[in-house]
Formats: C-alpha cells, sequence, structure tokens
C-alpha cells in the first residue's frame, strides 16, 4: 500500500485473529471487521502520520478491540471514535494536541493525503453501520 511507502514505517507487525466471516454477529460487524482487516496497515500508516506514538496506540486499541469475539465493547468503540476522529482531523485546530503538529508537516498535494480521506470515510461508514444495526436489534428486542 501506497501509505506505509509514504510514512517511511514498516507495516503493523501484528497478527490479528479476526472472527471467521461466519461467526460475527451482524453483518455490519462482519463488515467492518473486514474494512478493518484489509485495511490494518494503512490505518496504523495514518495514525501515525497524523498522530505520532499516540496516533499508533488508537489505532492499535481499535484493531485489538475488534478482534475480540461477540460484539465490540464500549472500549473498542471509544478507540474506534477516537480513531475515527484523528484521521477526520477533529482535533488538528488545537495547538496542545500532537495533531496539530503533524498535520502542518504534512503537504495536502501529497497523494498519501486522498488516501487517508478514503479510509476514514470508509471506516466511519463501517462503524456507523454497526452502530445503526446494534441500535435496530435493540429496538426489536424492546419490541418482543
Amino acid at each position: 500500500m501506497f501509505l506505509s511507502v509514504v510514512a517511511g514505517q514498516p507495516p503493523i507487525a501484528r497478527s490479528w485473529v479476526w472472527d471467521a466471516p461466519q461467526f460475527a454477529r451482524t453483518p455490519a460487524l462482519r463488515d467492518l471487521r473486514a474494512f478493518a482487516a484489509e485495511h490494518a496497515d494503512g490505518l496504523g500508516c495514518a495514525a501515525a502520520l497524523l498522530g505520532a506514538a499516540p496516533g499508533v496506540r488508537i489505532a492499535l486499541a481499535a484493531l485489538d478491540g475488534l478482534c475480540e469475539p461477540g460484539h465490540s465493547g464500549a472500549r473498542t468503540m471509544r478507540a474506534l471514535d477516537d480513531l475515527v476522529d484523528l484521521l477526520m482531523l477533529e482535533h488538528v485546530q488545537d495547538p496542545g494536541r500532537i495533531e496539530s503538529i503533524c498535520f502542518a508537516a504534512l503537504d495536502p498535494a501529497e497523494p498519501v493525503v486522498e488516501e487517508i480521506c478514503l479510509l476514514a470515510d470508509g471506516l466511519a461508514g463501517a462503524r456507523d453501520a454497526y452502530r445503526a444495526e446494534l441500535g435496530d436489534s435493540a429496538h426489536a428486542g424492546e419490541a418482543a
């Protein structure tokens, strides 16, 4: 992936064991895990570019949490929210945060910026679909 080359870092050296698709509890969770598995290296490198070491910790927490069996817990969902915020540049205007320094070092014309935007949109969409599905199943359970 271009992103890992631009970042000048090796791909994330972790071995995640993702639930087999047939064991994912919901289609949206399966899709979220599939997106994360397919883009784990890119997400990690984007987090490194935009958030340095703290960004990598956020990405690893989110990816590790998605590996746990069953539904994703509150801690994993918070880590996913933090990762999406990082990728969506939610805190770059705050001079007290590392994101502002990392963002200032990026050239907006670099191809990696477009790749980060695609990763951010894809992860946010998969996360939001999973949340919506959880809400729908909670309401279905209440109706029964």
